[in-house]
């Protein structure tokens, strides 16, 4: 799962004269809210309902390689370990990628602090 949003990071970002990708974590309502963000092509927030669906596309084949379904997995993964997912964008400047998973309350308290 993580090897799939920062292999997303890697080609979004591959055109941008200084690639930048950072994972991190930041609390969020009482729980560590993991995050891939980038300053790659980013997407229409529009279509971000779409994002984590199998064989959805935001980019032609042709400006960037794939299948469409390693979202789909990903969204996979986190929902069946009890988790969320969701995607924040600026067109041209990026995305972030968001998961959360169901820790305990000490994990959280030294991630957060």
């Amino acid at each position: 799962m993580l090897a799939n949003l920062l292999s997303n990071a890697w080609k979004y970002s591959g055109k941008q004269p200084q690639a930048r990708i950072e994972f991190g974590g930041t609390e969020q309502h009482g729980t560590v809210a993991w995050f891939v963000r980038d300053n790659g092509a980013g997407f229409d927030m529009a279509y971000a309902n779409n994002l984590f669906r199998m064989f959805q596309r935001l980019h032609s084949a042709e400006e960037f390689e794939g299948t469409g379904i390693g979202l789909a997995m990903v969204a996979r993964i986190i929902q069946g370990h009890g988790g969320e997912v969701w995607a924040e964008r600026v067109v041209g400047k990026g995305a972030t990628f968001y998961f959360t998973l169901p820790l305990g309350e000490t994990v959280v308290s030294k991630v957060a602090a």
